[in-house]
């Protein structure tokens, strides 16, 4: 099966924005940068970026069927903020090359739940670096 894809919705750096979520009111796919993992929403603030949280809720209040985050910070060189966050399964990450169809978008979504399998090492070390004590 596949997803009827006509409306866009892309955010550059933005904090939340009412005129951004209204503009983009019931878009097919939102586009939004999550910069800073939840727990960085001072520091995220204080540099006009969003976290994944704040994204997530703005395709949430925009009515997006499909939320693709993108532009993560520098500090998540080899996993996006993936840490103690919470992915609806209409929410994809984004990354180079990354080419979405209306045919793969649903697997896009499904993919986020795997990346601590397929990546171990890496994610133990953005478990560290999130200040997260790995579980025995």
């Amino acid at each position: 099966s596949f997803v009827i894809i006509e409306e866009y919705g892309y955010s550059g750096d933005t904090l939340n924005n009412a005129e951004f979520v209204a503009a983009g009111k019931d878009c097919d796919v939102l586009i939004h940068e999550a910069t800073h993992q939840s727990s960085l929403a001072d520091q995220s603030a204080a540099k006009k970026h969003t976290t994944v949280s704040q994204a997530v809720e703005v395709g949430r209040q925009m009515g997006a069927s499909y939320t693709i985050l993108t532009h993560f910070s520098l500090r998540y060189q080899k996993l996006p903020p993936i840490v103690g966050e919470i992915f609806p399964e209409n929410v994809a990450l984004a990354h180079d090359f990354m080419y979405v169809t209306e045919w793969n978008i649903k697997t896009w979504c499904g993919a986020t739940s795997f990346l601590p399998s397929l990546f171990p090492e890496q994610y133990k070390d953005l478990m560290k670096q999130s200040g997260v004590k790995e579980s025995l």
